[in-house]
């Protein structure tokens, strides 16, 4: 009986490890069970409803066969799932198993309302330091917001001539006042919810990822077109590199 490694970092580092070694285990044979989320970091307001919020945004527990983590073998991520996942991605992200957890993920959700606006949505998932970080984060912080209005000029270019107006969506954290440049035609959504937030990165149209795994899984199980910001997980072929 296998898992994945189990720790108490963020959201996207935990859901791209149980996605990843879902698909590991589904592809190699072997029995994968699921076991429920204890721990889990950026749950600044101690809201006891957090992991019950996080584990209905993902879908998992009800939809695979759970047990407790003594009972399975937990999976080391970076040197065999990470390694193994990342040489294929393109294969490893689009078959039946990838599928399975796409279905998961907005089977108790109205996707069709989360954008209800006939405009083509475009989300921006900008990393900055957050009081979990403490300095720790290195470069994945510092990306200008030149970067950024970079990528909204080229899809404001690529799509000029679409019928569909562009609508910008831009989550983070801090202050307005922080992205005085990205300001023109653009809805901030900043320090809001994680579950609201991750939804609408999925369901957008156009997904602009930040060296995060936060949006990086975001983009795994979108089925929109990605802008994809280098760091240290692979991109597939599909994705536009900057």
């Amino acid at each position: 009986m296998f898992t994945n490694i189990i720790g108490n970092d963020g959201f996207g580092a935990q859901y791209q490890k149980i996605i990843q070694t879902f698909i590991y285990c589904k592809a190699n044979n072997l029995k994968f069970y699921y076991c429920p989320i204890k721990k889990m970091e950026h749950n600044y307001n101690n809201d006891i409803n957090y992991i019950p919020r996080i584990e209905k945004l993902i879908n998992l527990k009800d939809n695979i066969e759970n047990r407790n983590i003594d009972e399975c073998t937990q999976i080391d991520y970076n040197m065999v799932v990470r390694k193994w996942f990342e040489e294929n991605i393109d294969k490893n992200s689009n078959n039946e198993h990838m599928n399975f957890i796409k279905d998961c993920f907005w089977r108790n959700k109205e996707r069709e309302l989360i954008f209800n606006n006939n405009k083509i949505n475009i989300a921006i998932h900008i990393r900055r330091e957050n009081q979990h970080d403490k300095g720790r984060v290195g470069e994945r912080i510092t990306t200008p917001n030149e970067y950024y209005l970079m990528v909204m000029n080229r899809i404001r270019t690529k799509y000029k001539e679409h019928d569909k107006e562009l609508q910008f969506h831009i989550y983070s954290q801090g202050n307005i006042k922080d992205f005085t440049i990205l300001q023109d035609d653009v809805i901030f959504h900043l320090d809001k919810n994680i579950i609201k937030t991750f939804t609408e990165l999925v369901a957008a149209d156009i997904l602009v990822t930040s060296p995060s795994s936060f949006s990086y899984v975001a983009a795994l199980i979108s089925d929109g077109e990605i802008y994809y910001k280098k760091f240290w997980h692979k991109p597939k072929s599909n994705w536009i590199i900057y």
